[in-house]
Parts: structure tokens; C-alpha cells; sequence
């Protein structure tokens, strides 16, 4: 009998990929607002700017500093200020498509389908995520994700926000399991791998870059398709 029972998978950065699923939503909103003629930036610029603001933002919400509300209305006038734009200038209307645009991108890491299409007959396998649930909704579906999971746990829905040990317990009851009964899959050390260890869950860390780090996982991978001879 396999030692877990279930698979608990973060989303961003794990299975769909944000960098990619976003710069692409970038390039063709640089084209179609006209951003080179209004802005007189690059869309290297532009893209390179909105992955660091918007890290710098998520950090700030997942601290519990910025609600989705502030996250979503300020981002693309931080992005702008940065590049120099002034505010007279500013498409805000960007956000809003942005929005739209960037959840109904479909590429996920490679061997995701693969190793999802193995992994589901043997576990019950759960997404557990800090993205907004109207938005990774629409992200599962685009990627063809959403047949995989019997449950999809946000952070909206929880109340709570990993690492916070709330949303783990919140999971676990959710699918009546034990925390030795499963295994968490993340990219964040402090999101994930933390975040389920505070409430006695293995982890396995996502590590495609092979950043060096000094945190405690129970096993570290840097291609999805490593998961078959882990579970």
C-alpha cells in the first residue's frame, strides 16, 4: 500500500507556468495597447518590470499587507511608474484585460499531464493554492488541469493563506485525511514546504531553477516527471 493516500499540488509555478503564461499575455497586450508609442519602453522592459513588481506585491499580500482589491487596482500603475510613464499617459484598463487575458493561457511545466495522467489512478489528488479563486479556476480549465483534482482549496475559500497552518487543517479536514496520509508538491520553500511541515505534512520541493537553499524538505526534484520514482 503506497504510504500516501493524497497528493496535495500547489498551482503557480508548479503545474501552470506563471512566467510564461504571463509573459506571453504581456507581449500581446504591449501590442495591442501600444505601449512602445505611449510608453517609449521595451516590451523586455515591460515584461521584466511587471515580474518584479509583481513579486514585490505577492509577497506583500501573501503578508497579509495588500488585499486582493489593492493588488489588483495598483499593480499596472506601479509597473508604469517604474518605466517612467506619467499618470495622464496610463491605459488602466490594462489591468482588467490582463486579468482576463493571463488565466486562459494554457502551458504548464513539462511532464505535468504525463505525470499527473500516472499519479491519479494510485492517489486522490487536491490543489491548494494562494491565487484568487476566480482567476484559478479559469487557469485549470485552460490548462485541461481541472479533470485531475476532487478538490480545488484557494485561499478565498479557506480564509486562510499558506504557509498559514489554517488552510493545511482546512485542506485536511476537507478531504477527512490524516497529515501523514499525505504529500505536499510546492516551488515555495516558505509557502509550501514550511507551510505544510508546521502541520506534520511531507513535502516535496519543486525546484526546476536549482536555487540553492538551506531548508528541510523530504525530497527535492527539478522536473515533474522525478515524481514517478518518488510515489
Amino acid at each position: 500500500m503506497p504510504k500516501y493516500q493524497h497528493i496535495l499540488f500547489d498551482l503557480d509555478h508548479t503545474l501552470w507556468d506563471f512566467e510564461k503564461n504571463a509573459t506571453e499575455a504581456l507581449a500581446e497586450l504591449y501590442t495591442s495597447y501600444e505601449l512602445a508609442r505611449l510608453g517609449g519602453f521595451s516590451i523586455e522592459n515591460f515584461c521584466s518590470t511587471f515580474h518584479k513588481v509583481n513579486y514585490h506585491l505577492w509577497h506583500l499580500h501573501q503578508t497579509g499587507d495588500y488585499d486582493q482589491a489593492q493588488l489588483r487596482s495598483e499593480r499596472f500603475k506601479m509597473i508604469f511608474s517604474e518605466l517612467g510613464m506619467a499618470e495622464a499617459q496610463m491605459p488602466l484598463s490594462i489591468a482588467e484585460a490582463y486579468l482576463k487575458l493571463c488565466p486562459s493561457k494554457p502551458h504548464v511545466f513539462p511532464y505535468t499531464h504525463e505525470v499527473l495522467d500516472y499519479l491519479s489512478p494510485a492517489y486522490q489528488l487536491h490543489i491548494i493554492t494562494n491565487g484568487f479563486a476566480d482567476v484559478q479556476w479559469v487557469k485549470l480549465e485552460s490548462a485541461q488541469l481541472t479533470k485531475y483534482f476532487t478538490h480545488i482549496v484557494t485561499s478565498d475559500d479557506a480564509g486562510f493563506r499558506k504557509p498559514d497552518p489554517g488552510i493545511f487543517r482546512h485542506t485536511l479536514q476537507l478531504i477527512a485525511a490524516a497529515a501523514a496520509e499525505c504529500v505536499m508538491i510546492g516551488d515555495n520553500l516558505d509557502t509550501d514546504i514550511a507551510g505544510a511541515r508546521a502541520v506534520g505534512i511531507d513535502c516535496i520541493f519543486f525546484n526546476p531553477q536549482g536555487t540553492p537553499h538551506s531548508s528541510e524538505a523530504t525530497h527535492e526534484i527539478c522536473c515533474l516527471s522525478e515524481l514517478k520514482g518518488i510515489l
